[in-house]
């Protein structure tokens, strides 16, 4: 009983905390975290393409230093306020630029683009260095967002109160701008849309990545039936606070839930390939791709901490 008290403490404690925009920490190891699993996928994904552009070392050589970047901001918050964003301002860029030339390898494909749903499915990945841009995007926010406070206020105080009241002596100001908003935990619109949008890219390229392989399992599908939920969720959570506290959560709760058994049964795939896991090296290069469903859980992630944030009137 010690145990569930202590856990549901942490977290009525944690959700205050992210109400009130303290979880810097938290959201730098969430870049870290997803910065390797990203850097990692690209890597894999670009030596299937025998690294023949230069530009497609870009996205693992951001990858040490954002890490080394996030690792760091969780003891110092000058590095989570400096050298964490201007990183993720060039995540975003190489995300962006990747998509371009990912495109335009698609309009080299024969046919091009006139034949776009042969060639989006069996050329290079078109949305995958847009999901990447979800690294840079956390990264940005680890920076606006304040640090969590010691472990010392009275769990009575904190409560599980919707709205959190402004400190005693300040008042708040008439218009305030989005970096303010982001600080005190009130851009719930602005991190719901933000869900949506990595929503339905991230649903868009199962779609195309599970097309490739046929649908050849019916469990191909769940994640492109669990996108147009998850987004119309995230979209009305940008429109009505209602649907923010009541229906997001669970479309989050199944995105992520999704995400993790599609990373399984992509391992066990890897698994069942010639020579397994003892063959690995090429193996996750050829193979399914390892960490590509663990894209869903950051989307459900994203949708989640919206669910918890509050909104600008509030």
């Amino acid at each position: 009983m010690g145990l569930v008290k202590r856990v549901k403490e942490e977290a009525v404690l944690a959700r205050t905390e992210i109400r009130q925009g303290r979880f810097q920490r938290s959201m730098a190891a969430v870049t870290g975290f997803s910065a390797v699993v990203s850097g990692f996928e690209a890597y894999t994904q670009h030596r299937r393409g025998a690294f023949s552009h230069w530009l497609m070392w870009t996205p693992v050589y951001l990858t040490p230093p954002t890490a080394a970047a996030a690792g760091a901001a969780l003891v110092s918050d000058r590095v989570a306020r400096r050298v964490l964003p201007a990183l993720s301002v060039v995540t975003i860029a190489d995300g962006v630029i990747g998509f371009i030339f990912h495109v335009r390898g698609i309009r080299r494909m024969p046919g091009g683009l006139s034949v776009g749903q042969y060639n989006i499915v069996m050329g290079p990945p078109v949305f995958a260095p847009l999901l990447m841009c979800t690294v840079g995007v956390t990264g940005a926010l680890t920076g606006l967002l304040r640090r969590e406070r010691k472990r010392s206020l009275p769990m009575r105080l904190l409560g599980a109160a919707r709205h959190v009241p402004a400190l005693p002596g300040r008042r708040r100001p008439k218009s305030e701008g989005l970096a303010e908003r982001i600080s005190h935990g009130r851009f719930q619109q602005l991190m719901a849309t933000t869900a949506a949008v990595f929503g339905v890219l991230a649903g868009g390229e199962a779609y195309f990545e599970h097309l490739r392989g046929s649908f050849n399992q019916r469990v191909m599908w769940t994640p492109v039936l669990v996108t147009p939920p998850m987004v119309g969720a995230a979209i009305g959570a940008a429109l009505s606070e209602r649907v923010a506290h009541r229906v997001l959560p669970a479309a989050s709760a199944v995105t992520f839930a999704d995400g993790l058994l599609g990373f399984a049964l992509h391992a066990r795939g890897i698994k069942r390939m010639p020579g397994g896991f003892e063959n690995l090296d090429f193996n996750l290069a050829m193979g399914p791709p390892a960490f590509a469903p663990l894209l869903l859980c950051s989307v459900g992630l994203l949708g989640f901490v919206a669910a918890l944030l509050r909104r600008k009137e509030n």
